[in-house]
């Protein structure tokens, strides 16, 4: 905490210092060769940010160009002595010009210029264009959700399932490419939660609060090395205007049960402040099934188990941010940001599970669970953006600090009954408190240094604290009252520092563009396990390399070629070693002695007249982290029946992969965008002293459809699938999966208002089926939720239309945040 508040106070002193500096110089004498001067409208108003030009009087050749700030403010320096003319120019306003003067060594402050309305224009010119659903760039895909019709009145998590090569599995685990350890960035900031997390908030976040997503296959050396299946970067709307503006949206969804969401955005922006704000409310009713039929073959017999599980979940989920920007200057930005979640969960399950032998039954399991969770974040975030000269060399500064509490309770009623359903045999019953407290603290600075023939280095250090609070209690009834249970319950203590630094250097020549750059990163980990009195204690150094080549051929043709090292660490509860159980014979449990898994990524992409991109990939990985099960013990009674559902290295995985993606016209009302993923994995590990190596070839593909209607109207028809395969999730060996959605909008109240009506799901395929095999253990598994909707959406834009954009900030809480559960 003290190397906290000392870093700080450094990176105060450090704005300080740059904009004390700034100021002497912005207020003492102007310099030999200096041409100042100010923009403004008829009405005496500053032009923001308007293109500034120094032309040479007698022949109109250019010799600077400037932008003016905030302010309308502009100033050339080292100007050499001549005669000259400045020229202004703003969208939707008159070129302006100044009358020409001579600069003969001493300061010149020139009078302003004056903007007019380009009204001709402003009237002749309606803008029609849109951007596309997909667009492919040089270093990522860009999916602007606005404009997919089946994405609205949907969650952001079911956006992603339609975006090109992004799969999400039964457990809601995301995977790029086929290949898991996304990383996942909400406006440049990681979101530092669990994969169960993340998709809890995915699915409560309303997909009309997202703009874009970006898919980066391959991050550079400037991205935290966490992730090994690149990164995933939501975008939400912003206003960009100057003044005030907003948005606001409603959406209404009915599928077996009902769905609602809503959301507000505003901005203002003077001439020093952009203060900042949105709001999001969702409440999202769902249900969930779940099939397993379990076949064990031990040494006493043959037994079988055949279980039906149903849950009824309920779940609200209030977001806010807030932030404010202060311009000191046209170079130098300070700001504050607060962002906060509140997710409250509950879900009653029922589950019966008929046991014998397969010819015959012995008994029945009836289950029911009591499941309440309250999970809330509270985020703050300090930075500094400076741009030190103009040759374009920027500081940022980024301090944060986040807290992340849980608190989750769960009661589990076991009942045994005979055969035939009927005399109560035995029963069990058991309650559960799982409180959880994550600390984070970051320091992040990056330094961006342009030098000669467009060569850019950059370089950044960043500085982590971690401490993790998770105190588990089970209790059993018995006759005499609530016992306290110490095989289950534990107390867990983990705290974490990471300090890393990084270099990147890129060159453009003539047709070849290369980029290269290496991160360090020292890790410092320390878990306690309270109640079994046990310490890991692990310190590791590793280094990151990253290469990338891209050469432009021709106008038709470009190719790309990249490598990189990544690695991702457990999530901080996935090490705590408790137990908590499911049913009487299945459980999930912790892992203390996971192992960070590393992985070398190899791409090779090609682009053909901008219209169809290829791509060829390879990643080998080293302890792999996935959940798997396992043969278990009941250390109280001894019954070898049990599985254990948990997070383990598995040895290696190494995957290979082809993607194709093509917008296509295919009329002048029809548009299309198809992608396709093909890839194959292999899977090597060892489970209970059983060698497994499975493998399996795999298929993804997606296509999108939008039709221009006339008067407004625009449908929308999408279709995904996604082969047979062994799934990286458990190793299963699922069936194919596939989902058709459709939907139709219509632009009302002057194109400022969208309404969109669609159905998600159609034919309610969208189902996992899947098979599992270790030791003497079959298990089939069939699971399936309310994925079947009818959405209602409508959206609507007010306040003024032309206001600056809201910086973009990307804190500092980058990786940290991905592995809070």
């Amino acid at each position: 905490m003290k190397s906290f508040y000392k870093v700080l106070i450094l990176s105060g002193l450090v704005a300080g210092t740059i904009t004390s500096v700034h100021a002497q110089s912005q207020n003492g004498a102007a310099s030999k060769g200096e041409i100042a001067g100010k923009v403004t409208r008829t009405t005496n108003a500053p032009v923001e940010f308007a293109t500034v030009t120094l032309l040479r009087a007698k022949d109109s050749v250019l010799v600077k160009g400037v932008l003016a700030d905030i302010a309308g403010k502009y100033a050339f320096e080292g100007v050499p002595g001549g005669r000259y003319i400045v020229a202004a120019a703003n969208m939707g306003l008159r070129k302006g010009f100044s009358q020409p003067f001579t600069l003969n060594g001493s300061p010149v402050n020139l009078p302003a210029i004056v903007l007019g309305e380009d009204t001709r224009n402003l009237k002749a010119v309606e803008v029609t264009g849109k951007r596309p659903f997909i667009e492919q760039k040089a270093d990522k895909m860009v999916v602007n959700v606005e404009n997919s019709i089946v994405a609205a009145g949907g969650t952001a998590l079911e956006v992603l399932q339609q975006s090109p090569g992004i799969q999400v599995d039964k457990d809601d685990n995301i995977s790029m490419r086929g290949k898991n350890g996304v990383i996942i960035m909400i406006d440049g900031k990681v979101s530092n939660m669990s994969p169960q997390d993340i998709a809890m908030l995915l699915k409560n976040m309303p997909s009309s609060n997202i703009d874009q997503l970006e898919l980066i296959a391959n991050p550079s050396a400037k991205y935290d090395a966490a992730g090994n299946a690149g990164i995933i970067n939501i975008k939400l709307k912003k206003n960009s205007s100057y003044g005030t503006n907003g948005s606001v949206n409603l959406g209404y969804s009915q599928g077996t049960l009902p769905k609602a969401n809503g959301g507000l955005n505003l901005n203002y922006r003077s001439q020093k402040v952009n203060i900042y704000g949105s709001y999001n409310y969702s409440f999202n009713r769902n249900f969930e099934f779940l099939k397993i039929y379990r076949d064990n073959i031990e040494a006493s017999g043959r037994t079988v188990f055949d279980q039906i599980s149903n849950i009824d979940k309920k779940s609200r989920y209030h977001g806010a941010k807030v932030g404010l920007d202060y311009f000191l200057n046209k170079n130098h930005t300070v700001g504050v940001m607060f962002d906060m979640g509140d997710n409250k969960w509950a879900g009653d399950g029922i589950s019966n599970t008929n046991i014998g032998n397969g010819t015959k039954l012995d008994s029945v399991l009836n289950t029911t669970s009591d499941n309440d969770m309250r999970w809330k974040r509270q985020s703050y975030n300090f930075n500094y953006k400076g741009k030190l000269d103009t040759t374009g060399k920027e500081l940022n500064i980024d301090l944060d600090y986040s807290r992340n509490t849980e608190r989750s309770t769960n009661i589990l009623n076991s009942a045994y009954r005979n055969a035939i359903d009927e005399g109560l045999l035995r029963e069990d019953v058991t309650r559960a408190f799982q409180p959880s407290v994550i600390n984070i603290k970051t320091f992040k600075l990056d330094y961006t240094h342009p030098l000669r023939h467009n060569d850019k280095f950059e370089a950044g250090v960043k500085f982590s604290w971690v401490d993790s609070d998770n105190n588990s209690r089970f209790d059993s009834l018995r006759k005499s009252g609530w016992e306290y249970d110490a095989n289950r319950s534990n107390y867990f203590i983990y705290k974490e520092n990471v300090n890393a630094a990084y270099i990147n250097y890129s060159r453009q020549f003539k047709k070849l563009g290369v980029q290269a750059g290496l991160r360090a990163e020292q890790s410092n980990v320390t878990g306690t396990s309270v109640t079994i009195k046990k310490v890991n204690d692990t310190t590791y150094l590793n280094f990151f390399p990253s290469v990338f080549f891209s050469y432009n051929a021709s106008k038709d043709h470009q190719w790309g070629v990249s490598y990189s090292r990544r690695l991702q660490r457990p999530s901080y509860d996935d090490l705590n070693p408790f137990e908590f159980y499911i049913d009487r014979y299945t459980k999930g449990a912790g892992n203390p002695n996971l192992r960070p898994q590393f992985s070398s990524n190899f791409d090779l992409t090609y682009t053909f007249k901008s219209f169809l991109t290829a791509a060829i990939g390879y990643s080998h990985t080293k302890d792999m982290l996935s959940r798997i099960l396992e043969p278990s013990v009941d250390e109280a009674t001894g019954d070898t029946t049990i599985v254990t559902y948990k997070y383990m290295n598995v040895a290696r995985k190494d995957n290979v992969n082809l993607n194709l993606s093509a917008p296509y016209q295919i009329t002048k009302w029809w548009k299309s965008f198809t992608t396709v993923s093909v890839f194959y994995n292999r899977f090597q590990t060892e489970v209970k002293g059983e060698e497994l190596d499975r493998s399996s070839g795999g298929f993804f593909g997606n296509t999108q459809h939008t039709f221009a209607l006339g008067k407004g109207y625009t449908a929308e028809a999408a279709f995904w699938y996604n082969s047979r395969q062994v799934a990286g999730e458990g190793l299963f060996e699922m069936e194919p999966m596939y989902a058709l959605n459709l939907g139709i909008q219509k632009q009302i109240l002057k194109k400022k208002g969208t309404i969109k009506l669609n159905v998600n799901d159609v034919f309610q395929t969208q189902r996992f089926r899947g098979n599992y095999h270790v030791t003497n253990r079959d298990i089939a598994l069939k699971t399936g939720w309310d994925s079947r909707q009818v959405r209602l959406n409508f959206s609507y834009r007010f306040g003024n239309s032309n206001v600056k954009e809201a910086r973009n900030r990307k804190t500092g809480l980058e990786d940290e945040l991905n592995r809070v559960k």
